[in-house]
C-alpha cells in the first residue's frame, strides 16, 4: 500500500506576493488573519459571516495548514 502525500489545496506561497507569507488561493487574506479570529475565539460561523467570500473548504483547510505549520503562523502573529 502506497501512501500518498498531499498538499493543502487552498493555500499557497508565492515568495513573489505577500511576503511569501501563506495565503488563501485567489485571494489576498493571509492565513494568519483567519488564525487570528480563530483563536480570538470566534466561531466558525462568525469567521465564514466576517469573509463572505470564503466557502467552508477555504476555512477549514486554512486551519488544517495552521495546525501542521503551527510554528510559522505563530511567529506572524506574535
Amino acid at each position: 500500500m502506497t501512501i500518498t502525500k498531499t498538499e493543502h489545496l487552498y493555500i499557497e506561497k508565492d515568495p513573489a506576493k505577500y511576503e511569501g507569507k501563506a495565503v488563501i488561493k485567489n485571494t489576498r487574506i493571509p492565513v494568519a488573519s483567519i488564525v487570528n479570529h480563530y483563536r480570538s475565539g470566534m466561531s466558525i460561523e462568525e469567521i465564514l459571516e466576517g469573509y463572505p467570500s470564503l466557502t467552508p473548504a477555504q476555512l477549514f483547510d486554512v486551519l488544517s495548514y495552521y495546525f501542521d505549520n503551527k510554528d510559522e503562523i505563530d511567529k506572524e502573529l506574535d
